[in-house]
Order: structure tokens, then C-alpha cells, then sequence
């Protein structure tokens, strides 16, 4: 394991999957639960965050200031493609389908969402001595494709990884949104 309860936590997640994001990620889209950084700093990629992580002494930098769980501002099918690093697991796993039925919904078909979030397998357990501030559910494979399968949506796992080199202690999912 990687992770370090000492290390600090959340602040350059996305830099260290920018790169594995780049094939799922053209045109425009939203970056949830940006906090100081966006996936790329480009007027085709929106932040949004609620500013959460500012009571932890952590600076957010959103385009937009709002709640991720609902994405109810913006219409069905309008974006290329929706990014998120280490805010699903923040969210009760019982609303997880639900989250990921709306972030897939503004996404348009054939674009991506791509999620970037801590392995139960590298990092400590929910209530474990060390565990990440504010997760409230361990993520593996399984919780997170038993979660998409209940979303309603037509979607094709097209890139899975367990990241645990160098600082890495996470898990890269891209989903395809099909018709």
C-alpha cells in the first residue's frame, strides 16, 4: 500500500491519472469534485465543486460551485464526457447507482465517464485507524460495476486499471455510454 495517513490526501489526485484519462476525455466536458484543479486547465472542461474540501484547509478552484450528486442544471446527452477523482466514495453507497445514473445521463452516447477512486485493496478500510477523510463505503470493481448496472443505462467497461505504482493508490474505470 501506498497510501499514507501522514501524506497529504486530496490534492493532486487527478495528476496522477491525467494521462489515463486523455483517450476517454475529448471534447467538452465536467470535471466533479474538482477541487484546486481541474482534469485540464481549458475553457472545454467545467469544475464543479462544492468547496467541501475548504473546511479541511484544501483550496477548491470550481468554474461552478454546486452540489455533484445531481447533475439537474444540465440537460441530457450534453456532454462529451464527465470525470470525477475521489468524490463517488464520499457519497452513501446505497445513493451510488443513482449519482452515476445522473452523471451518465448528461453524458452523450458514445462518450465516457471516467472515475479515478481509492482501492479498498491499498488503502484503509472505512472506520480503519488511517482511512480517508470523508469515504464512506470501500470501493472495489465489484461495488463500483454492481453500481452501474443498476443505473439503467447501456454502458461498456472499456478501460479498467489498479493503479498502485509510485503515489498511486486508486482505481481507473472508463464506461462507454451506449445508445
Amino acid at each position: 500500500m501506498t497510501w499514507s495517513a501522514l501524506a497529504p490526501y486530496g490534492v493532486n489526485e487527478v495528476a496522477k491519472t491525467r494521462w489515463r484519462a486523455v483517450p476517454y476525455t475529448a471534447g467538452s466536458g465536467l470535471d466533479l469534485g474538482c477541487g484546486a484543479q481541474r482534469l485540464f486547465d481549458t475553457e472545454f472542461v467545467v469544475g464543479i465543486d462544492n468547496g467541501a474540501d475548504g473546511e479541511r484547509g484544501i483550496q477548491v478552484a470550481p468554474n461552478l460551485r454546486a452540489d455533484a450528486k445531481a447533475l439537474t442544471m444540465f440537460a441530457a446527452g450534453s456532454w462529451d464526457y464527465v470525470f470525477s477523482s475521489f468524490l463517488l466514495q464520499n457519497f452513501p453507497y446505497a445513493d451510488v447507482a443513482a449519482v452515476l445514473r445522473d452523471w451518465l445521463r448528461v453524458v452523450k452516447v458514445g462518450g465516457c465517464l471516467v472515475l479515478y477512486l481509492p482501492d479498498a485493496d491499498q488503502v484503509p478500510k472505512v472506520g480503519e485507524p488511517g482511512s480517508l477523510p470523508g469515504q464512506q463505503w470501500d470501493v472495489t470493481y465489484e461495488t463500483i460495476v454492481n453500481a452501474l448496472e443498476r443505473t439503467g443505462h447501456n454502458w461498456d467497461l472499456c478501460d479498467y486499471q489498479r493503479c498502485s505504482a509510485n503515489d498511486e493508490y486508486a482505481l481507473f474505470f472508463a464506461v462507454r455510454k451506449l445508445k
